[in-house]
């Protein structure tokens, strides 16, 4: 393989130029013909700067590849705050986000928690639930642009392991009608764009399934005794925690299985 075939490669399965084309288009959509289009405007607008201005005083000069994180986590943070809040909400959420990935890393050096994530659960605690998750304007882009991306990092099994544990809690702890709760909009929108990030989310299908499906079942659970907060966002940080847990486990498992062989 030459050296012009392994680049095309490693663009194909960078997500972030595709990604942050499916977050445009889901704002947009929430603009054209929505309401609160300037509130929209302004929460978008303040959580992308603090989260560029963030980017640039942690890490300085810093390349392309870079700054598109920056702008999809504050594009994230922006599509999820609902029009109107404080904007304190906004930018504390978008600087957190950023100051995550430098500040809160495993000792290989890859940052712990979702990005997005986590800035809008420690904004959340301070300033309260401000989340309406209006970016999700669209379930046709989200499945069809969010799934294109997830057949090229080859990351599909994270959503489904979490939709089949998330209806599993909804119809244990609730009922079966309630079951059809699990295909809300916001859980689309988190399954599709924030629980599968590449640098917090496995890799391999085996914990690719457990990952998500424990996700799955610590969101229901969430949401069913501390629904003051978001139970999907407060479940991916706590999966991301844990991810070098599972993955030391799940490897013990297959050496055990494999000896027993």
């Amino acid at each position: 393989m030459n050296l012009n075939e392994m680049n095309a490669i490693r663009k194909l399965k960078n997500p972030k130029t595709p990604l942050l084309i499916l977050l445009a288009a889901l704002a947009i959509f929430g603009l054209v013909g929505g309401h609160d289009v300037s509130l929209k405007l302004a929460i978008l607008g303040t959580s992308l700067t603090a989260a560029m201005l963030a980017e640039w005083a942690l890490f300085g000069a810093v390349p392309l590849a870079v700054l598109q994180s920056a702008a999809i986590s504050g594009g994230i943070v922006g599509l999820l705050v609902a029009p109107g809040a404080d904007p304190r909400f906004a930018w504390t959420a978008a600087v957190l986000a950023i100051a995550s990935k430098k500040l809160l890393v495993f000792h290989e050096g890859k940052h712990i928690f979702n990005p997005a994530a986590f800035g809008l659960v420690v904004s959340m605690m301070i300033f309260g639930n401000r989340i309406n998750w209006w970016g999700n304007t669209s379930a046709v882009l989200v499945i069809v642009g969010g799934g294109l991306i997830l057949m090229r990092l080859r990351r599909l099994s994270l959503p489904f392991a979490y939709f089949i544990a998330r209806t599993a809690g909804i119809v244990l702890l609730t009922s079966i009608n309630a079951g059809r709760a699990a295909l809300l909009l916001p859980n689309l929108f988190f399954a599709f764009i924030m629980l599968v990030e590449p640098k917090t989310s496995p890799g391999k299908r085996p914990e690719q399934w457990i990952f998500g499906g424990i996700c799955g079942i610590l969101a229901t659970t969430f949401y069913h005794f501390a629904s003051v907060f978001e139970g999907d966002l407060l479940a991916l940080l706590t999966v991301n925690l844990l991810r070098p847990w599972l993955t030391i486990r799940l490897a013990a498992l297959q050496d055990n299985k494999r000896t027993s062989s």
